[in-house]
């Protein structure tokens, strides 16, 4: 047989390895279809899943979309020697949900070999049989840059793993392996399927996949010296530099926009969105026309719907939730990463005012129904926001249950992350600020003595998060005692996240004081309480939780509340008038005995008819009932161009009021929101 030598140029000094000791070599130039060639013995292995070709390390790489795609050998064909090195290129965006292989040549799980990363981007490698098996780990990879990651293997003799051209870890007497002819081969993803711990989930039955890119994945059939390893990396420098788009939460067009609500297709990533099949419009965007806040329904969240601040940081108030022997963890929306029983829809939209509905089932991450009925079905809920132009509104939750009826957990505060963020570049110290009616607050920090029950000051009802930005999250509850299956409370109750899990709750290699997760935004592997460990994902973190409140309704079916919610610039106790004027609202009386009530549930005064087309009366505000910003509808009824009087004072159209006309499936209603606040009586007239 001929003797051919491939030589690799350094200086004066060459590295001659002969090209029958390189058993495979998958360069990532050629690609046919679903097929992607292996160089040495003119093979096609299987590339599935998304991917693209991208300039690579030599030519063109990889580019493996951390979901999907790998490639794979049903059986590899050949025994390995005893002496044998892998080395490859490889650029991660992010860290594997759990260990990844780079390469993996196994037949079981302690069976083979595999060179791989951890899910904290630790470098690793095992090969051996059942009987003896053996990992090595070495450090952590970095992010968006090109490294060589190598490991050579003699066995029963000295066996090293490299990165870049340097030594990480050896071991003596390295474990014999089996023969290799049968074993599974996988390139991105691990060839057998095994089970990953999480704090309150185990995934048995998903795979896990590379994101990022991938170049000249080699196997020789010997054990490659620390001189040859050196040469290889060295030949390739200088490394190319990597360029990639930040990963950043999507929250629409920047700057301000007129306040509706519109459909909309948020993108967040090539790679992510390719899951989706969906079209131009799953999504829903509300934006204000006085501030760069805006209200987001994205599939990424499960549609859970989130406040985004001027500058771009995410808040939500959770959803409901409850636990128990029938499902595995929790069931609430965020485990439906698929959206399947997650929708949202636009109900009302006009300048006055937006509706929308979110409906979603309370499933677990294996998609089961909570507490399923005589009737095979769960529980769902349909949540309401009703959203005025200033950017608050009411969040209406309706929970249709189960019998008997158990604890749910109602509001969370929680922050989320893109990928790269750190809670502490988002919230200040203090976090949470809490309120109540006479304008008492305190103060709770994460990083002083926190309690579980956060009690002060009595019957606080205003929530605030203090987010490091100009507009700020809140939201105001009713301050009354109630009794409901959580409890019997004087007042709201309210409680710290991580103190109330316990000390020894929280692990030390989460690099924050907060409780820091990424199973959830935009995770699609099932998963409930993964810790994060190097925010290279999307994540989000928990201030205060299980906070319980009075009931607005309940019957046989439903269970209702409400909260006054949305974005603001004033402190604390600066929103107790408004917090009265939705609790305690000043009285309306009309000239014409028309029927005018107030529905807490859409901040808003109701009015079933008028009388010669004419609304005319007094609101009979005070400090203590103060008017702010008010609303009112009118059912049944419909004003085109409506003229709005404040003391005979006529109102300009746009700056001073906003109206909109709605048509229902029986009825018109136009609705009037008034951009004032009113502490004395004053005399209107609407026609």
């Amino acid at each position: 047989m001929k003797e051919i030598i491939l030589i690799i140029g350094f200086g004066f000094l060459s590295i001659r390895i002969q090209a029958q000791e390189l058993i495979s070599k998958w360069s990532f130039d050629q690609f046919k279809n679903t097929l992607v060639s292996e160089n040495t013995t003119n093979k096609t292995d299987q590339l599935l899943g998304f991917y693209d070709s991208v300039s690579g390390i030599k030519g063109n790489a990889i580019w493996l979309d951390g979901y999907t795609s790998y490639i794979k050998r049903d059986k590899f064909g050949q025994n390995l020697p005893n002496n044998f090195t892998i080395t490859a290129w490889v650029m991660l965006e992010a860290y594997p949900w759990f260990r990844c292989p780079v390469f993996d040549l196994r037949i079981n799980e302690k069976e083979g070999v595999f060179l791989s990363i951890k899910r904290d981007g630790t470098l690793t490698a095992g090969f051996g049989q059942p009987i003896n098996w053996i990992e090595i780990d070495g450090p952590r990879l970095p992010l968006k840059e090109w490294v060589m990651v190598s490991l050579v293997v003699n066995q029963n003799g000295l066996s090293s793993l490299y990165l870049n051209d340097k030594k990480i870890k050896e071991i003596e007497n390295s474990p014999v392996l089996r023969r290799t002819f049968n074993n599974k081969l996988t390139i991105g993803r691990n060839a057998i399927l095994e089970e990953w711990w999480d704090y309150q989930y185990t995934v048995t039955d998903k795979y896990s996949f590379l994101d990022g890119m991938i170049d000249e994945v080699y196997l020789y059939g010997n054990s490659l010296s620390t001189k040859q390893i050196k040469k290889l990396y060295e030949n390739q420098l200088p490394l190319p530099n990597v360029t990639l788009q930040p990963r950043v939460l999507p929250s629409g067009p920047p700057g301000i926009g007129e306040f509706g609500a519109n459909y909309t297709r948020l993108n967040y990533t090539k790679q992510w969105d390719r899951l989706w099949r969906v079209g131009d419009y799953p999504d829903v965007l509300i934006r204000f026309s006085e501030n760069n806040c805006r209200l987001v329904f994205w599939r990424g969240t499960s549609f859970v719907p989130c406040w985004v601040t001027e500058n771009g940081i995410w808040y939500t108030n959770e959803w409901a939730e409850t636990w128990g022997p029938d499902v595995t963890s929790s069931a609430e929306p965020l485990m439906d990463r698929e959206a399947r029983f997650s929708h949202v829809r636009i109900i009302e939209n006009s300048p006055a005012r937006t509706v929308v509905h979110w409906r979603y089932g309370l499933i677990d991450a294996d998609y089961n129904f909570v507490a399923k009925d005589i009737d095979g079905r769960g529980e769902w809920a349909d949540e309401y926001y009703i959203i005025y132009p200033d950017g608050i509104g009411i969040r209406k939750i309706d929970l249709y249950y189960s019998n008997p009826l158990r604890k749910h957990d109602w509001e969370e505060s929680i922050v989320l992350l893109s990928p790269g963020q750190h809670p502490d570049e988002v919230i200040n110290d203090p976090e949470i600020i809490l309120a109540n009616m006479d304008g008492e607050i305190h103060q709770y920090s994460w990083r002083n003595n926190l309690p579980i029950e956060m009690k002060k000051p009595e019957k606080a009802n205003i929530h605030v998060v203090n987010l490091k930005s100009k507009y700020k999250p809140f939201y105001i509850i009713s301050p009354e005692p109630f009794e409901s299956a959580e409890g019997k409370y004087e007042s709201p109750f309210f409680r710290s996240y991580s103190a109330a899990l316990g000390e020894n709750y929280h692990p030390d290699s989460v690099p924050s004081i907060y409780g820091w997760w990424n199973h959830w935004p935009v995770t699609q592997l099932p998963g409930d309480g993964r810790w994060v460990e190097t925010n290279d994902r999307a994540s989000h973190f928990n201030l205060t939780t299980f906070t319980q409140w009075k009931d607005y309704y309940m019957d046989e079916r439903v269970k209702s509340r409400i909260m006054l919610h949305g974005m603001t610039e004033n402190k604390p106790k600066e929103l107790v008038p408004l917090a009265k004027s939705w609790l305690n609202p000043p009285k309306m009386e009309l000239k014409y005995n028309n029927k005018v009530f107030y529905e807490a549930a859409e901040r808003a005064y109701v009015v079933n008819e008028l009388k010669n087309g004419i609304l005319e009366g007094k609101l009979l505000a005070n400090p203590n009932q103060p008017a702010w910003k008010p609303a009112i509808i009118l059912n049944n009824i419909r004003i085109v161009n409506p003229k709005v009087m404040i003391n005979k004072q006529i109102l300009e159209p746009d700056k001073d009021y906003k109206y909109g006309i709605v048509q229902e499936l029986d009825q018109w209603k136009t609705i009037i929101w008034i951009d004032a606040i009113f502490n004395e009586n004053i005399d209107f007239l609407i026609q």
